[in-house]
């Protein structure tokens, strides 16, 4: 897993579909986002969620911020659970 650390706060502010979800992150080193768009996909590494802390592993449904267009996030290489996003909208 990666051994990254944890951004200062991150929430869902809004399921937007079953595929998307809007984020708030903040971070020192990485940058704030009021409502970044992220988008559902399947893990390729071993990770840790950014919402729950859980292990992800590879196969994993998760989210992770869309980049558009020659724009990537600097958070690009984050994930969350997409078990997370329902357990926090319950």
């Amino acid at each position: 897993m990666q051994n990254e650390p944890f951004p200062l706060h991150v929430s869902v502010v809004e399921k937007l579909s079953p595929t998307t979800i809007s984020i708030c992150w903040s971070d020192p080193r990485l940058g704030h986002y009021a409502s970044q768009i992220w988008g559902m996909a399947v893990a390729r590494i071993e990770a840790v969620c950014m919402l729950s802390g859980k292990p992800i592993r590879r196969g994993d449904s998760i989210f992770r911020p869309r980049a558009y267009g020659s724009r990537v996030p600097i958070n690009r290489h984050r994930m969350i659970l997409a078990s997370a996003v329902s357990d926090a909208a319950t």
